[in-house]
């Protein structure tokens, strides 16, 4: 194996990989609040209703909340652990292609004020869950719920060296793609569009360099 150049596997500092990862957590929150505060004070008619005839075929499954919410956990430990692996070459980058899906997202979600297909009798956990961060169906399409998991399953291809981490990462994220339908939280276009933002991310993220660069052990 030819060995990578030093510059390329040294690491951030862990002060600027903190600073990193607190900064995309932050600007996901502020956007989050700015989509949902702004839609909530528009008046019903203007919110589009996306579902397809594919959505009536798609039953309420509650008990895939355990999945769809353990996407909150994949997206924040999961994807910091992958992140923490970036080399210093590549952290920069990682940077702007969150921050860059997070805004980018949060102004399709202002463009396109659009409802979710939240079930009338949801399960105890998912109706504790809505009322526990006041989430309101306003910010749908795209599901960032579903962008914010296809990115660092991306960037886990890319940087971890062992297969069956990188394999888990990826059936995890389609997974957690699938609940947002069966939990009914989002539309399939909605689930869609957030893969297509999570996969562009992640392109724009790969486009920075000629080679992927593998540097995590299992």
């Amino acid at each position: 194996m030819i060995a990578q150049a030093p510059a390329l596997q040294e690491r951030p500092s862990p002060q600027v990989r903190v600073v990193g990862m607190a900064g995309i957590a932050l600007l996901h929150i502020v956007w989050y609040y700015v989509v949902n505060i702004t839609n909530s004070y528009r008046p019903s008619t203007v919110f589009v209703d996306l579902s397809l005839a594919i959505d009536r075929w798609i039953p309420y499954v509650g008990w895939t909340w355990v999945i769809y919410y353990f996407g909150d956990l994949y997206i924040v430990i999961w994807a910091g652990v992958v992140f923490w692996q970036i080399p210093r070459s590549r952290f920069d980058r990682a940077v702007y292609a969150y921050g860059g899906m997070i805004v980018v997202g949060a102004t399709m979600q202002l463009l396109v004020p659009a409802t979710a297909p939240w079930p009338a009798n949801p399960t105890a956990a998912q109706q504790w869950m809505h009322e526990l961060i006041s989430m309101r169906p306003h910010a749908c399409m795209p599901s960032m719920h579903v962008a914010l998991t296809v990115l660092p399953a991306g960037l886990a291809v890319s940087v971890l060296h062992s297969r069956l981490l990188r394999f888990s990462s990826t059936i995890l994220a389609a997974l957690i793609t699938v609940s947002t339908l069966t939990l009914k939280e989002h539309f399939f276009l909605d689930a869609v569009t957030g893969v297509a933002l999570g996969l562009a991310a992640y392109a724009f993220w790969r486009a920075g360099t000629e080679r992927t660069y593998e540097i995590a052990k299992a």
